[in-house]
């Protein structure tokens, strides 16, 4: 699914390429339209730029779990079919793994936002 090819009908523009292209795109034309003074047109290219920022984030999650399936470890680093490394669902020093992922995607809902 990485290389697939979407072909996107936005408000007033076909926009063809693999979901970061398209998702690169429309956060270009929200910048535009947002510097151009039409509120409208900005908030709708943003929100066609969340709807690819998903797609994206599904894409990642189907890889790594695609990458965690290939070495026979699962997210934690413990044997597919056991728990985690300390048995408590919690990585070895005790928070939560996806937090740096977590943060990445908030820095980037706000600057399509901003």
């Amino acid at each position: 699914m990485r290389h697939q090819t979407f072909d996107s009908n936005g408000p007033d523009v076909r926009i063809r390429g693999n979901a970061f292209q398209v998702y690169e795109k429309y956060l270009a034309l929200a910048r535009d339209a947002q510097t151009a003074g039409d509120r409208i047109a900005a908030e709708s290219y943003f929100q066609h730029a969340e709807h690819y920022f998903r797609i994206i984030g599904l894409i990642n999650e189907q890889s790594g779990e695609n990458q965690r399936g290939r070495d026979g470890r699962n997210g934690n680093g413990a044997p597919n079919g056991h728990g985690d490394a300390n048995g408590n669902g919690q990585d070895q020093f005790g928070d939560d793994q996806d937090d740096d992922e977590d943060a990445d995607a908030e820095d980037e809902r706000a600057q399509m936002n901003a």
